[in-house]
């Protein structure tokens, strides 16, 4: 495999994975030394001892077993992992005692230990020369190297054990010391402009306290900011409000003092006065939409009687340009929400749909209810929005179509609104063959807005599976 390639994919990894592989790999890595230094000593230890074994017997059949040691013995009597011993007296070129006649050592051996071949095996041999006597004790090198085979094997079955087990153990042991590394991930994962809450200090590893006190300092720099954005605004507006209202009258009363030649022009000063109160009522309920959502402000809504209401609102402009508004699917949901908000949502989606459905179009309407949540979405067969800006369509200000008179600021109400409750918002054109727009507003199901970050990952799911 390309190392750069490896190299790349290792720093990819989480850094719980490269902790885990980096304390396994110098364990194991420790431990094949301690084998191998093992393997070495085992070796040696059992050469000693085998060794040390071969000069008892020596002795001692010199000093008290010389005379059980066979005169004439058969061949074959004994197993090859026996030792052999042969006794040799005077100037006999053959042994006067031996255990193995087949086996015959060199009787003018090095006193001491050596490694002769005979009989073309190797062997290791003692030879003890002693008052006229030889006596030879011999044991095959391919016993001492088995033997030893199974006393190393014995030292290292522990290592080969316990090498698999320290790996597990730094696997558990790591992904504990990262799981709450991983619940504070999913707490900062949780957080969005509607729910700019601290992270809990208390009970955190010293290592995890400096990045929580940054974090949340930064959290309390945005919702300065925010809150700063938002009383602008709602400051802005109100003052703006009182003046153009002002005008807005003025206006209406010189309407008569116009003479007929300049009435086309003065009713497009009226328009402009009236965008300008629109924009500015619009800003208000940004403003409200923005702000710190109370418990106390709740009631339970009863979300068909809001679309009947807004319905019968926008109807007499839907008749007049011959626009169809249905309802397909209409379930009995209440939620527990401010009924201004969601007036508000319901408002500006099918409110959107009629500005931008062509005359004697279609808009559906469908209010459902799944997991815990409550979805009501607006299809129309509009032109719909083009890919590359459907993205932007959350951005204040911002208009698909500039053709068409609005503000820009209904859809940013409408998420802003949504993600009070720890909703979601999602506008997307309509896969169903047909030309249009799918917008759906999804609201907790008489559930509080504590349970906001559980619920916006159910509305994502939910959303995805009726997508049109």
């Amino acid at each position: 495999m390309d190392s750069a390639f490896f190299r790349s994919h290792f720093k990819a990894r989480s850094l719980s994975a490269r902790l885990i592989v980096t304390l396994g790999l110098l364990i194991s890595l420790f431990g094949i030394l301690q084998g191998a230094s093992s393997y070495h000593l085992a070796r040696r230890g059992v050469d000693a001892l085998l060794d040390a074994r071969l000069s008892q017997v020596a002795t001692r059949v010199r000093d008290v077993y010389g005379d059980a040691i066979p005169r004439n013995p058969s061949r074959g009597s004994q197993n090859e992992q026996d030792l052999v011993i042969l006794i040799w007296k005077g100037d006999d070129a053959l042994p006067r005692r031996s255990t193995e006649p087949t086996v015959r050592f060199d009787r003018d051996a090095a006193p001491g230990f050596t490694t002769p071949i005979v009989n073309d095996q190797r062997w290791r041999l003692y030879t003890l020369q002693s008052a006229g006597k030889v006596i030879q004790v011999g044991q095959l090198q391919s016993v001492r190297q088995r033997l030893a085979g199974e006393s190393v094997i014995s030292a290292l079955v522990p290592i080969l054990v316990l090498i698999p087990a320290i790996w597990l153990a730094i696997i558990i042991v790591v992904r504990r010391t990262f799981r709450e590394l991983n619940d504070l991930g999913d707490t900062v994962q949780a957080i969005d402009p509607a729910h700019l809450t601290p992270l809990p200090a208390a009970g955190l590893a010293i290592e995890l306290q400096p990045f929580v006190t940054s974090f949340n300092g930064m959290i309390e720099r945005l919702l300065d900011s925010i809150e700063t954005e938002r009383k602008f605004i709602s400051d802005a507006a109100h003052e703006l409000r009182t003046p153009l209202t002002a005008l807005q009258l003025q206006a209406d009363n010189l309407q008569q003092d116009i003479a007929p030649s300049n009435q086309e022009r003065f009713r497009e000063l009226q328009r402009g006065i009236e965008r300008n109160c629109a924009l500015l009522v619009q800003l208000l309920r940004l403003a409200r939409a923005d702000a710190q959502l109370l418990s106390s402000e709740l009631a339970w809504v009863d979300v068909p009687q809001v679309m009947t209401d807004v319905v019968s609102e926008v109807l007499p402009i839907a008749t007049a340009r011959n626009i169809d508004i249905g309802a397909n699917e209409v379930a009995d949901a209440k939620v527990r929400a401010i009924e201004a908000d969601v007036r508000m949502v319901v408002k500006n989606l099918v409110g959107n749909a009629v500005r931008y459905t062509q005359d004697g179009g279609t808009i559906d309407l469908r209010i459902w209810v799944q997991a815990q949540i409550v979805g009501i979405e607006v299809v129309d067969n509009g032109p719909g929005i083009p890919d590359e800006l459907l993205p932007r369509i959350f951005d204040r200000f911002f208009r698909a179509n500039s053709s068409i008179e609005g503000s820009g600021l209904g859809l940013s109400i409408v998420k802003a609104i949504a993600n009070r409750y720890g909703g979601e918002v999602r506008v997307a054109n309509r896969a169903d063959g047909h030309s249009g727009i799918v917008a759906t507003a999804i609201f907790p199901l008489g559930v509080p807005p504590a349970a906001a970050p559980a619920i916006s990952a159910v509305a994502s799911s939910s959303l995805q599976e009726r997508s049109i």
